[in-house]
């Protein structure tokens, strides 16, 4: 299956994204004690001191390392999308994996801001709203591989 160029260009444009947002990441990772030095100037709602660093410190990179699996797994289908794999058990189960990825995130990022940063809880609050989109393209892409396999089955 060929991709015409609008969706070629719009490909390409994604894949460039992933790896723009992958370079930014990696760079945060080696400045992560200064961003986190930047945080703790600020008020926070119940954690203080060095616990408070080391919470935001080892939270950040959990969550760095989560970016990097959800990166991975996004350039994996979208990959997977340019070559005319559009509606595979390996798509569906891509698309499955981000919503659990996300959901950790969500829950690791609300945890450090309920008690380390409130403006963290506007990346929790982005990552939940994300979660169900997902599970729906999951599920219409599931559909869309059963529908699929009954085709093949009747021909």
């Amino acid at each position: 299956m060929k991709v015409n160029s609008s969706e070629a260009i719009s490909i390409k444009v994604s894949k460039i994204a992933i790896f723009l947002v992958t370079v930014v990441a990696v760079v945060m990772c080696v400045i992560g004690p200064k961003l986190v030095d930047i945080v703790m100037t600020k008020d926070s709602p119940i954690v203080t001191g060095q616990a408070r660093y080391l919470m935001l410190l080892i939270g950040g990179y959990i969550c760095a390392a989560i970016l990097f699996a959800f990166l991975f797994l996004l350039y994996g289908l979208i990959s997977r999308i340019e070559v005319g794999n559009v509606f595979t058990p390996e798509n569906v189960k891509a698309l499955r994996n981000l919503a659990w990825i996300v959901f950790a995130a969500s829950v690791i990022t609300g945890v450090i801001g309920i008690c380390c940063t409130l403006m963290l809880l506007i990346v929790t609050a982005t990552a939940t709203f994300t979660i169900p989109i997902i599970c729906v393209v999951k599920n219409a892409f599931g559909k869309a591989v059963e529908m699929k396999d009954e085709l093949d089955f009747t021909v």
